[in-house]
Parts: structure tokens; C-alpha cells; sequence
């Protein structure tokens, strides 16, 4: 997510035009750099997790093109870093892998990984470019998707072939639609195009079909209930180039609630809250040239506490136990209980799902003891645990990161009960990062802790 802040901190002091925007997006950025960095291995590709014992190609690839990009805005970027890692990206292209892709719901066919286009872009970025590598995808374009066509192509226009990059690129972005996947290379429909039209802004940017993938993107977003952080992430990058490219605008907007003015907007942002829009009809009353945008974001918790409790392809409960092994029924615990959680996952699609992040609420009186049970004595009853791929505690919660390989799988951590009172208890939710239609959310409540 510091992707987009490379480039775009004045589009950020427009949404909140203090002046620790600007120190707040570099701070994003030497962040990720610094993680990047701790995450690399020997062999120059970079962890999804950190303290895992493999790197991940699409990780590497994406860290490399942040990288360059982090360098050229002018961000110190540790130049061993970068070239042990464009090292490793020319490594995986040594190995000429097939995969395969699944695409128009239910087809699928043998291709070049996405990362392969993705890391001849990059490299080509980079000055590094392998024409040889790229002149043999581009003879034997059958194993390329769709979107890395496209990506092929700018690496081409990257590396000053501008021949090459009108013969490879697609006429349009359309006859394949590629079905979201929730690890590997992160592919969907939206991000393939997104990504499709980055390049193709940078390379081409007049291009007759610019417009038409942008507008068909945004009708992609608005269409979509989640999106990912890949989707987001090329998304915001495409259309906010071309935001930026867009000339000056004198429009204004009357915004107004049953009829009446309640703000008008003319250049600086309008930021109003339901104090002012709680009525039934919102209208806003344009004039003048250009485009204006809005949005309207709920977020929180409602006052009633209510939430809505769906298994959509993934279901998450959680039950209590006591040390020992026995479930604890009811909502009432003793003041220095040891409870300890169980959170079963179990998924209603055939395959694996990856990257799923299960996030358990704990009420107030509660507090996180040990994530980890296996070496406590006396828990010796817990069988067949499931180990997580990473963990997040926090004060009022711990987020779990699995992949689900199996159809149930269960996780278990212990919390104490250390402050007597009546306690809201939030649900426990699990969430696939890369596809928000599979997600689950259970078991909110009352909780007491007596003395």
C-alpha cells in the first residue's frame, strides 16, 4: 500500500491537506523499503511472511518495480538490495515454469506464469533488459495471459522497441477474464486490467485504448463489494495517473439533504458526516467544467452493537475451554480464569484457499496470554492443532494468518480473565485478503467476568 504514495502525496493532501501528509506517505516508504529489506533472502528474493524459510516470486517482482520506482522519486534504496533482487528475477526466468490459469469461469489453460511478464517489465525498468527471454515469450505468445501480453509489450516500448510493442500488444483487453485467485500471482479480472493499464500509461499513455480499459475498470470497482490490496493498489495507480494528467477543472456542487443546502464544494475537499447528511434524499448540483468525485465510507461499530452474522464459502466459530480440555458453556467467567480459544475454519469450495486472516475481538476484561499452547503442561488434550502462517496481537485482538488446505482446521490461543464487569464481545470474523466474497463472521456477544 506505500505503492501509490510514491507518486501521488499531493492527490493525498487533497483528501486531508494537513501538513503531515506528505511526512506521513515518506514515512510509508521508508518502511516498506526497510521491510523489504528484512525480508529478502540469500538468494535475493523477498518473503511474503516474514520468518519464513522460501521467498515468493510475485512478492519479489513487486518489491523490485517499488524499488526502482522508491529510487527514481528519490528515496535512499541500498543498491545491493535492488540488484541481488533483480539477480533473482532473471534466476526464475531461467526456468521456463508453466502453470495453470483459470479464466471465463470455467476454462483453464497451460501458460508462463504472470511473474514472468511482470519481471521482463521490471528488468527492462531496471536497464537489464533480456531481450532474448522476451523475443522467446514473444514468439510463443500462446503461453501468455491476456494482461501479460500487455505487460510484454510495454517492456518492449521500456526498452526502446517501439515496433515490437505495437506487433505484441492486444487490440483490446477483452475475450478473457481471469477468475480471482487468493494466493500465487494474486490474478483477477480487475487487477489483470489495472496492471495492463499502468504499463501501458507509462509506456503509451495517448493510446486509443486507454480510456476504455480506465472506464471499464471503474465500472469494475463500482461493480465489486471487495477489493484487495493488489486490486487497489494497480487500480489507484492507473486511474491515478490519470487524474493527475487531467486538465484543470472549474466545477462546483451545491450538496444538498431533502432540498436543502447543507455545503457547497468548490475546489478544496467537502467532508461532511451523518450530522449533516442524515437525511432521506442527498442530491448534488453540479456546474461548470470537469469531473467530480465523491465517496461515501461507513465504518465502526452501529451503537446497537448489531452485526451481520453470514458464511459465504468460509465458516469460522469459536468456543471456549478451560485449561483442562472441557468447554465451557455460557457467557460468565472467574476473575484469573485461564479460557483457552479455539477457532475452527472449515471452507465449502474444493481446492485450497490462501492467505485467509482470521480476526478474533476480545471484550475488554479479557487479555491475550499465549498464542501458542503447544509446550504449556497440561494441554497435552489439544489434537491435531493447525499451525498459522503469521500472527498479529494486538490490545484488543489477535489476527491469525492461515492458508486453508484442509476442509477444517483449528487454531487455538489462551486469554486471562483479569477485570470483573459486563463486557461486549466482538465476532469472530475470517476474511480471504484476496477474495472478500469468501469471508465468515460469528459469535459476538454479552460477556461477564465475576469476582
Amino acid at each position: 500500500t506505500a505503492f501509490p504514495q510514491l507518486y501521488f502525496s499531493e492527490l493525498a493532501a487533497l483528501v486531508s491537506p494537513s501538513a503531515s501528509v506528505k511526512n506521513a506517505a515518506n514515512a510509508n516508504v521508508m518502511e516498506a523499503i526497510r521491510k523489504i529489506k528484512m525480508r529478502q533472502l540469500y538468494n535475493g528474493g523477498v518473503m511474503l511472511w516474514e520468518n519464513e524459510s522460501s521467498e515468493h516470486w510475485w512478492t519479489s517482482v513487486y518489491a523490485a518495480h517499488f524499488l526502482l520506482e522508491a529510487k527514481k522519486a528519490g528515496f535512499e534504496v541500498d543498491p545491493s538490495l535492488l540488484n541481488t533482487l533483480l539477480d533473482y528475477l532473471i534466476n526464475q526466468l531461467k526456468q521456463k515454469r508453466i502453470i495453470t490459469y483459470y479464466y471465463n469461469r470455467n476454462l483453464n489453460k497451460k501458460i508462463a506464469p504472470k511473474e514472468v511478464a511482470y519481471s521482463l517489465y521490471v528488468l527492462a525498468l531496471a536497464g537489464r533488459t533480456q531481450a532474448a527471454t522476451m523475443n522467446y515469450y514473444k514468439a510463443n505468445s500462446e503461453l501468455l495471459s491476456l494482461d501479460s501480453r500487455y505487460i510484454l509489450a510495454a517492456a518492449y516500448a521500456m526498452a526502446g522497441d517501439k515496433n515490437k510493442f505495437r506487433e505484441i500488444l492486444p487490440s483490446s483487453f477483452s475475450g478473457e477474464v481471469s477468475v480471482q485467485q487468493t494466493g500465487g500471482s494474486f490474478y483477477s479480472e480487475v487487477r489483470d486490467e489495472a496492471i495492463a493499464l499502468n504499463v501501458l500509461l507509462d509506456v503509451d499513455p495517448g493510446n486509443a485504448q486507454v480510456p476504455v480499459m480506465a472506464k471499464h475498470i471503474s465500472e469494475n470497482l463500482k461493480s465489486k463489494r471487495y477489493l484487495n490490496t493488489q486490486e487497489r493498489v494497480f487500480s489507484f495507480l492507473a486511474l491515478g495517473k490519470l487524474a493527475k494528467a487531467a486538465a484543470s477543472s472549474d466545477i462546483t456542487a451545491d450538496i444538498r439533504v431533502n432540498s436543502k443546502s447543507v455545503a457547497r464544494f468548490q475546489s478544496a475537499e467537502v467532508s461532511l458526516g451523518m450530522k449533516e447528511l442524515g437525511g432521506s434524499s442527498v442530491e448534488l448540483v453540479t456546474s461548470g467544467n470537469g469531473t467530480l468525485y465523491y465517496s461515501w465510507v461507513a465504518e465502526g461499530i452501529s451503537v446497537s452493537g448489531a452485526y451481520t452474522e453470514e458464511d459465504s464459502y468460509l465458516k469460522v466459530r469459536r468456543q471456549f475451554f478451560d485449561r483442562f480440555g472441557k468447554p465451557l458453556n455460557g457467557n460468565s467467567f472467574r476473575q484469573n480464569d485461564l479460557i483457552v480459544v479455539g477457532i475452527t475454519l472449515e471452507k465449502s469450495v474444493s481446492g485450497a484457499v490462501e492467505n485467509i486472516v482470521l480476526s478474533d475481538i476480545i471484550p475488554a476484561g479479557f487479555e491475550i496470554e499465549n498464542s501458542r499452547l503447544r509446550d504449556l503442561p497440561g494441554m497435552d488434550w489439544i489434537k491435531g492443532e493447525s499451525q498459522p502462517v503469521a500472527l498479529d496481537i494486538r490490545d484488543d485482538r489477535i489476527n491469525i494468518f492461515v492458508d486453508l488446505t484442509q476442509n477444517r482446521q483449528t487454531y487455538y490461543y489462551s486469554v486471562r480473565a483479569v477485570s470483573p464487569g459486563v463486557y461486549r464481545m466482538g465476532p469472530v470474523s475470517a476474511d480471504a485478503m484476496y477474495k472478500g466474497e469468501y469471508h465468515s463472521y460469528h459469535g459476538g456477544g454479552i460477556v461477564k467476568i465475576l469476582p
